[in-house]
């Protein structure tokens, strides 16, 4: 499944407001258990950029936000 990838804006959008909310709940990451899931379900989605480790839908890097609590998935897959 091919994906239009978000803008430049959009992008720094997106990862403004995660980071905000990230640091409102006090930089609090998910146990590593959930992080892994979370990981797991990102490496098998369609919309996953596996060379950039970035997600087609919101543009974020995974490997970050996937970590952060307060961070949900685009797609409510997580």
């Amino acid at each position: 499944m091919k994906t239009n990838k978000p803008s430049f804006l959009d992008k720094v959008k997106n990862i403004a407001k995660d980071t905000a909310a990230y640091l409102v709940d006090g930089a609090r990451n998910v146990p590593k258990e959930e992080f892994i899931r979370r990981a797991g379900i990102c490496d098998s989605c369609v919309h996953f950029i596996h060379n950039q480790s970035t997600c087609g839908i919101c543009g974020c890097w995974m490997d970050v936000k996937a970590k952060w609590r307060k961070s949900k998935c685009p797609k409510d897959k997580w």
